[in-house]
């Protein structure tokens, strides 16, 4: 019985992972291109017109086809962070403040404490993916300057919290707007991936206030519960 709803746990979380890059596609890189492909056409139309102007209605769907690009890379990145493989989790996470300050001026501080590197593997790259999907929504949605990260372990629990100083938001109603249209994947796939792991997770957030995130995971998979 047990080795059966060991099964399908595996199963289960691996829908959810195909559901949650599925709406990552969908989110962004399915809507540059699907603009792209809308704007060719009038494109065509503008150069038979205004040769220049067409000339710069096609160096802006170059800049529309990069971002899809870029979009799709951080997706595979995503898929396999190969920068967790070669720097461990706290030189992956410096290397992450050192991109989100070079591409969006973003600081980024990080702080750890414990023997974060014995953690096991799963659980560090689980950790590596929703630090990720954090800063992501920042980056996105909160004109934050700064972001603070702690990462602590002990015997039985990782945990992380993550404070930015930008415009904050209302959680409940996010969630509740989630299922009515969908919006916010970024937040979805922060608590699957939280909940596949049997953590917990807390956020704190309100309008012009940041937000916080405070996360437990356990790494002794004995542990079933924990305050």
């Amino acid at each position: 019985k047990n080795k059966f709803n060991t099964v399908i746990k595996i199963l289960e979380n691996q829908e959810k992972e195909k559901k949650r890059i599925a709406r990552d596609i969908h989110d962004g890189p399915a809507q540059y291109i699907a603009n792209v492909i809308m704007r060719i056409d009038f494109c065509k139309v503008v150069i038979k017109k205004d040769i220049d102007r067409g000339l710069k209605e096609l160096e802006d769907l170059k800049l529309h086809t990069k971002r899809a690009l870029k979009e799709v890379r951080t997706i595979i990145y995503g898929l396999k962070p190969i920068h967790l493989e070669e720097l461990g989790l706290k030189g992956a996470i410096e290397n992450m403040g050192v991109e989100i300050i070079k591409d969006y001026q973003i600081n980024m501080y990080s702080e750890f404490y414990g023997k974060i590197e014995e953690v096991e593997g799963i659980v560090k790259t689980t950790t590596y993916r929703i630090i990720q999907e954090v800063v992501n929504n920042a980056k996105k949605h909160s004109n934050a300057k700064n972001i603070n990260l702690k990462i602590s372990s002990n015997r039985e629990i990782l945990g992380i919290i993550i404070e930015d100083d930008g415009v904050g938001f209302n959680f409940k109603e996010t969630l509740k707007k989630i299922k009515n249209d969908g919006n916010k994947y970024g937040l979805i796939g922060i608590i699957e991936r939280v909940n596949q792991l049997e953590g917990k997770i807390k956020v704190n957030s309100y309008f012009g206030g940041g937000t916080i995130y405070n996360i437990n995971l356990p790494i002794n998979r004995k542990v079933d519960s924990y305050g």
